[in-house]
């Protein structure tokens, strides 16, 4: 295989690659081949968006620490965690004995995102519980406080659209 160069301005550029073959009637047959792709580009993410995001995760992560939560996974913003981490602490330290109703605060933690996000979020909380769930884009944290899991998903809702019936023609009929 050759390779083909130009002289440009005192250096020498690559431009493209060929093959030379002989063939059975002794004429050679000369293929041209394209150089081969550039990797992708990528984008530098300011200095200044890399420190806003490590704060806030430190800030979270300090947030989780202090209210003996551990995060399981999510799939949300920062906020909307942190504002889930506070509420759960703040219903569980509500509870008058030790031993809060898990329906209980998955309900309430249900109507405070409903109540702040919009409707269609759904909670699942307890000891013990299995789940496959499908969650829109930003709404999905797993999450454990003390000894409870909570699992807070949102769907997406679309509105039910009854198909009007059809128009019925007036026939009139003449004599």
């Amino acid at each position: 295989m050759e390779e083909l160069r130009a002289e440009t301005g005192g250096r020498e550029e690559k431009r493209k690659s060929t093959t030379l073959e002989k063939h059975n009637d002794g004429a050679m047959v000369q293929y041209f081949q394209p150089p081969p792709p550039r990797p992708p580009r990528l984008l530098a993410v300011p200095a200044v968006v890399r420190r806003a995001a490590a704060n806030h995760e430190v800030k979270l992560a300090a947030i989780a620490v202090d209210f003996n939560v551990r995060l399981r996974s999510a799939d949300m913003p920062g906020t909307m965690q942190e504002r889930a981490f506070r509420s759960t602490r703040a219903f569980l330290d509500a509870c008058p004995d030790k031993r809060p109703n898990p329906t209980r605060l998955a309900m309430c933690l249900k109507k405070e995102f409903d109540g702040a996000y919009g409707p269609a979020w759904h909670c699942i909380a307890g000891k013990s519980f299995g789940s496959f769930v499908t969650h829109a884009n930003g709404g999905f944290v797993y999450f454990s406080v003390d000894n409870l899991c909570f699992l807070l998903f949102k769907t997406e809702v679309r509105p039910v659209v009854k198909p009007k019936p059809p128009r019925l023609l007036k026939l009139t009929i003449k004599d």
